[in-house]
């Protein structure tokens, strides 16, 4: 079934937020959330995570992001990799270029090492790079894999941006490469019909659901103050 793109956060910028003066609110929620998934991977399970979201605009690279920087300040190595190959993002918060990254892993045969992008946070990167013409392919086949695995052997933790669960079936490929998903939920924004479809099929492919992160919440209306135009987020037990 398709749902008609919600247009209301499409100029809302992929930013850095923990590391903004009077954002305290928004410092503690991730975090909370920071906390929550080292807690529940005390027995080091839980390597590779993705982010996932019933439709687009759920603030998933924003929260991925922010989760990274917030492990990274924790002392961790932190590898940060684009999943969403027909719309990158994770570029922008870092304020990186998105050149040198999958597309020349894949395509062009360079390393490893050399597509990984360092940033000031201790955050490495590793974004699309050029335009690729069958994402689904390249990230169901096995030299992808073998990305995410020398990642595994190198990093603490590797995050997956992800695209929108209930607009590409890339997702699927990737749950298969990963230890848990995080799912977001953008208030005022995503439908119950679209989370309940999209919790379900990420069901089926028998990931490990996390937790549930509550984007876009107005910090005013419920209770909160901070400044700048970006929400409070939360970490959900799956029970």
């Amino acid at each position: 079934m398709l749902f008609k793109k919600n247009t209301k956060y499409q100029n809302r910028k992929n930013v850095i937020v923990v590391d903004k003066e009077n954002n305290d609110v928004i410092t503690e929620s991730f975090n909370r959330l920071k906390d929550n998934i080292l807690f529940f991977n005390a027995d080091n399970k839980i390597k590779v995570i993705q982010i996932s979201s019933s439709t687009a605009c759920e603030g998933k690279t924003t929260v991925i992001s922010n989760l990274a920087v917030t492990l990274a300040s924790n002392g961790l190595k932190v590898l940060l990799v684009e999943g969403d190959l027909r719309s990158p993002r994770v570029h922008r918060p870092f304020n990186l270029d998105n050149e040198l990254g999958i597309y020349d892993y894949m395509i062009q045969n360079k390393k490893f090492e050399e597509i990984v992008k360092h940033t000031s946070y201790n955050v490495d990167v590793i974004t699309r790079g050029d335009k690729i013409s069958n994402p689904s392919a390249v990230i169901s086949s096995l030299k992808f894999r073998n990305l995410i695995d020398t990642a595994k052997e190198t990093y603490d933790y590797v995050l997956i941006d992800c695209p929108p669960v209930l607009d590409i079936s890339d997702y699927i490929h990737i749950c298969a490469l990963t230890d848990g998903a995080l799912f977001c939920v953008a208030y005022g924004q995503t439908k119950k019909h679209q989370v309940k479809e999209a919790i379900n099929l990420l069901k089926q492919t028998q990931i490990n659901i996390l937790g549930t992160v509550y984007t876009m919440v107005d910090t005013k209306e419920n209770g909160y103050y901070t400044s700048g135009h970006y929400s409070n987020y939360y970490l959900k037990n799956k029970e």
